[in-house]
């Protein structure tokens, strides 16, 4: 049987055609779409040829499928020869992107692939020109018999494939550090899912593993979602400017489009069934009444009594395999009769019809025996049911097998074929052991040398069909030309297999008008979408969105007298309205702002004068509220002395008050912490002990009213020690009874005040020669004790509340025994709450009471020293208040005394010139500790010697010790203000503890004498920075970066006030 010269007869449509088309036409659509861009760059250029020859390679596979011709094998040359410039020339695209980057490497790229490219398909047009055309029933279109050409080019694609879709996008990814990175990854995804699924299931879908359906619509799927990505991913990250109309269409294309294959693909199964079942009642009635249509070719019957074939319904020439055909009715046969065995006698039966079953049913016959015996203890009936669906699995592994096995050349089919056969997996062992016991290695079958074609046909029909009969399957001539679709029909009875062969061109017949239907619905919604989409959204959307766009160029170019018409009232006619409305304020606000500048000078007299006016006003107010302050800051001075006397038990203490304020060139502080000392004596007149008082407190409230809290305890406790140790007065009390007078008096005191005023406290009596303390404290801040270089709490819980407010617990005076060296520290809560991030823009308290432990142990119990670890921890973000009691067990001499008991000391004491020559070297040695406690000698005795003065201060401020640094720095820059060097020490100095006024008071008087001292730019704008004044800070950081925009400092300003804004 041949084919007729080609005609339009031949141009039969099915579903792979409308799949290949709807692919080919999305590709074109995009070609066109890319080279048709303005200002296009060359790697847009490269994307849209790219597109232009991935439709020429899917225009081929459309040819093959609507084109039912031996002359359609010849569309691989089409798929063959320019998908490898198809990956060429995106591989330019992701080599160049977004511009024309690495000119170099994309020139030796592209002549590198085009040079293999050109060699490649020569080579392949040479091979599969001498090649046999076989039809592929799986595919449905013609190819060329060519496996081995097939495989070489399949090898050139992945390698390209490779080389542009992965080694060159991880190079580009890895070296670019812009946002093109991102743009870079999704188009080498969109490019990957477009390549690595469609390759592997054209593969699998050509062996049969796939159905080719399957194939079509998964590949239509992913084709469409890569193109997606990639338009999506260009539109959003190239320069080339595309329209709105363009993304509209765009979107509402591809939508349509997998829509309308989900479509097709339920019609076509529907119709391919509908083929099925009008066959299957065809066969019914040739096979009962002999009525044979039209379409029937061939009638074959085996009768398996009989064990031979009747082929008096077969013309001899349709050419057909008769061996392969009697196998398949054998085989066929032999499943209906294993799923009509009788149950009860399963398996004997069974044993019987494999052991009577033909030799080419080896391979089944082998593995059905070792399913068998691998489940014996299955029942008769599952172990049918484990057959019958295990049959399913052989029969598409055999399947398989026989399309790899006709694919390949006869050179090579004896070495080919034993590789494949052996390659088969562990289930297919049986088919392997059957076929390598009749084929041996030297190629001879049962011992006989066998030409090509018979040997291929015995090894085939090894593996054929195993399955149930009214199933369809395909069979072509010898020749290769006469197609055919089969079924098979099994009467039980008889048991006796028919099958009905009918014309394969009138199965394409059947499902070509639906076919065309549906292209021509493609066809017809491409247009809609194409060519009437966009003139309805001209009138309702382009025209609308371009006048509103022409108003706002013209706008732009100082046109304010332009009015954008507004035709329909949507959305964007309301734009338009409030362009319209935006355009007309603007008109108003230029004419205001005309009369402001003709007039801007009398304007800014009479706004200049409100302003000073309003100045002078807050100024005024300012004035009288920091003169309160300072008042207050006056009357409680006197209030927190240290008026302690004893020598045996020493006190000391600190206060940093939050609030820093500054009244007629004075600056002071307020709040609410207080410290008092001081000394009593209880007991008979004849037998009396002395005892120290101790007092720490925290008055409750910011500011005045925190102030107003400690002023009131001020008094109050001063009071009382004034009235207790008045004229050497002896109470005759004990110290249980003193303490609790004194809580009854100041609690009566604040509770007057009705909660508006409360104050915690913690206050301690300690007996000058024993040690032993007795001490109440009321809702303050654990009390530390320190011995030992150990810190610890005195307290292990709260029990009493606040004085002026009422206590669920009893009062009750506590006590305990000190030993000789330990030291008591007590501290309001300043000490607690600090801000471990004060860079940050949320603050970060801190919750470790343990912490303050650590901070006493570290600096060994010294006040400075303690203040100074909380301040390395944080940000005070209250006001800080610190008590040392240090209990001695033996009067300590006064300091002068000892100085002047030491000759040595007495010499440098009164020689200032000396202390200032030893001072000097002791620096240079590295001693710093040791000069500075000499030149604090020295100090103390002389603090007008300015040479020594100038010494300590800069000693004390690179030892940190900014407190005698700003005592000292304030001395000497009083009598000597023109060293502007150490205006800036003393700036720091008050930084660091925190008096950011007098910081910023030193670091302005530095800027006067010296504006360009970068140094104290940066300085000042970190002040302003603390105190919370933003642009001040961020006016000189950019101050600094126009005469320096390399400093880091500045940068790291400019950072951090954003970050605190």
């Amino acid at each position: 049987m041949g084919f007729n010269p080609l005609s339009w007869d031949q141009v039969l449509f099915n579903y792979y055609s409308f799949g290949s088309l709807l692919v080919t036409l999305t590709t074109l659509f995009l070609g066109v779409f890319f080279l048709t861009l303005r200002n296009k760059t060359i790697a847009t250029t490269y994307l849209g040829i790219g597109f232009i020859f991935l439709t020429v390679f899917e225009t081929g596979y459309f040819l093959a499928a609507i084109l039912y011709h031996p002359w359609a094998a010849y569309h691989r040359w089409l798929t063959g020869g320019f998908i490898l410039p198809a990956l060429a020339n995106y591989t330019q695209f992701l080599l160049r992107f977004p511009g024309n980057s690495n000119q170099r490497i994309a020139k030796w790229v592209l002549i590198a692939e085009y040079s293999v490219w050109g060699i490649s398909v020569a080579l392949f047009v040479y091979l599969t020109g001498i090649s046999e055309k076989i039809y592929h029933f799986t595919a449905h279109h013609w190819d060329f018999n060519a496996y081995d050409a097939s495989r070489y080019l399949a090898i050139v694609i992945v390698l390209f494939s490779l080389v542009g879709f992965i080694i060159i996008p991880a190079w580009r990814v890895i070296v670019t550090k812009d946002k093109r990175r991102i743009a870079l990854l999704m188009f080498t995804i969109g490019f990957l899912i477009a390549a690595i699924y469609p390759n592997i299931s054209n593969f699998l879908s050509r062996d049969g593993v796939m159905e080719r359906s399957t194939y079509i619509t998964s590949n239509t799927i992913f084709f469409l979602t890569a193109f997606s990505f990639l338009v999506i991913a260009f539109i959003n990250n190239s320069a080339e400017r595309t329209t709105f109309m363009v993304k509209i269409v765009g979107i509402t294309l591809f939508t349509i489009c997998l829509i309308v294959q989900a479509l097709v693909y339920i019609s076509s199964q529907e119709k391919d069934a509908e083929y099925d079942s009008l066959r299957l009642v065809n066969i019914e009635r040739v096979t009962e009444n002999g009525v044979k249509s039209a379409d029937i070719e061939y009638i074959l019957k085996w009768d398996d009594n009989k064990d031979s074939m009747d082929l008096s319904g077969y013309d001899s020439k349709l050419d057909l395999d008769l061996k392969q055909s009697e196998t398949d009715l054998q085989n066929v046969a032999i499943y209906e009769e294993i799923r009509n065995l009788d149950d009860q006698n399963f398996k004997p039966s069974l044993d019987s019809l494999l052991s009577k079953s033909h030799s080419y049913f080896g391979g089944y016959k082998r593995v059905i025996k070792e399913l068998v015996s691998s489940n014996s203890q299955l029942s008769s009936a599952e172990l049918k049911a484990l057959i019958v669906s295990n049959a399913e699995v052989w029969n598409k592994n055999a399947f398989v097998t026989t399309n790899k096995l006709e694919g390949l050349s006869e050179g090579s089919f004896c070495k080919d074929g034993r590789n494949l056969i052996k390659s088969l997996g562990s289930a297919e062992n049986a088919f392997k052991e059957e076929i390598f016991s009749h084929w041996s290695e030297d190629c001879l079958w049962d011992g006989k040398k066998l030409e090509y074609r018979p040997l291929k046909s015995e090894i085939l029909r090894y593996f054929r069909y195993f399955k149930p009969s009214e199933t369809r399957h395909y069979r072509r001539s010898n020749d290769g030309l006469g197609h055919y679709v089969a079924f098979m029909k099994f009467d039980p009875k008889k048991s006796e297999l028919s099958e009905v062969g009918f014309s394969y061109r009138v199965y394409r017949e059947f499902m070509h008008p639906t076919a065309v239907k549906q292209t021509i619905i493609l066809l017809s919604v491409l247009f809609v979408v194409l060519a009437l989409f966009p003139l309805f959204f001209k009138n309702s959307l382009v025209d609308p969105l371009n006048s509103l766009l022409s108003g706002v160029e013209k706008v732009n170019k100082g046109d304010l007298d332009v009015v954008v018409p507004v035709k329909v009232r949507d959305e964007i006619g309301f734009l338009a309205d409030s362009f319209n409305a935006m355009v007309s304020s603007i008109k108003q606000a230029r004419r205001e702002l005309q009369d402001y500048a003709e007039n801007l000078e009398e304007k800014v007299r009479e706004r200049t004068r409100e302003v000073q006016e309003k100045m002078e006003e807050v100024q005024r107010l300012k004035v009288q509220q920091d003169g309160d302050y300072f008042l207050t800051s006056l009357l409680a001075k006197p209030l927190f002395y240290n008026a302690n006397k004893s020598k045996l038990v020493s006190t000391d203490f600190i206060i940093r008050q939050k609030k820093q304020f500054e009244f007629r060139g004075k600056h002071s502080d307020l709040g609410g912490d207080i410290c008092v000392t001081g000394n009593l004596r209880l007991g008979r007149s004849d037998s009396f002990k002395r005892y120290t008082v101790s007092m720490n407190g925290d008055a409750m409230g910011k500011s005045m009213q925190g102030a107003g809290g400690a002023l009131v305890m001020g008094v109050v406790m001063n009071s009382i020690l004034a009235r207790s140790a008045a004229n050497n007065r002896i109470l005759e009390a004990t110290p249980e009874q003193w303490l609790a007078e004194v809580y009854n008096e100041i609690h009566a005191v604040f509770k007057s005040f009705n909660g508006s005023m409360v104050i915690s406290a913690a206050l301690y009596l300690v007996e000058d020669e024993t040690g032993k303390v007795w001490y109440f404290n009321a809702e303050h801040p654990y009390s530390v004790l320190y011995r030992d270089g150990k810190a610890s709490f005195i307290e292990d819980g709260l029990t009493l509340r606040k004085l002026g407010l009422d206590s669920e617990f009893e009062f009750k005076v506590r006590s305990f025994q000190l030993k000789k060296g330990d030291i008591l520290i007590l501290g309001s809560d300043g000490r607690d709450d600090v801000d471990l991030t004060p860079e940050e823009t949320i603050r970060t308290i801190n919750e470790d009471e343990m912490l303050f432990l650590r901070h006493v142990e570290h600096a060994k119990a010294n006040l400075e020293d303690i203040e100074i670890e909380i301040r390395k921890t944080g940000e005070l973000t209250d006001d800080l208040s610190l008590l040392k009691i240090e209990f001695q067990g033996e009067p300590k001499k006064d300091e002068i005394e000892d100085i002047f008991d030491d000759s040595d000391h007495i010499d440098k004491a009164l020689n200032t010139d000396s202390v200032y020559e030893e001072a000097r070297k002791m620096y240079k040695t590295g001693r710093l500790e040791e000069a500075l406690e000499l030149l604090k000698t020295g100090y103390l005795h002389d603090s007008a010697n300015q040479k020594l003065n100038k010494l300590l201060g800069l000693l004390s401020f690179k030892g940190k010790d900014y407190s005698t640094a700003v005592e000292v720095l304030n001395n000497y820059l009083s009598s000597d203000p023109d060293l502007h060097e150490y205006w800036f020490y003393l700036s720091i100095a008050n930084k660091k503890m925190g008096k950011y006024d007098q910081a910023l008071s030193a670091s302005l008087k530095l800027l006067e004498a010296d504006p360009n001292n970068m140094s104290n730019l940066v300085n000042l704008s970190d002040i302003y920075r603390l105190m919370e004044m933003y642009d001040r800070a961020e006016e000189y950081a950019r101050k600094i970066l126009q005469q320096d925009p390399g400093n880091e400092n500045a940068h790291k300003l400019i950072r951090l006030i954003e970050r605190d804004r």
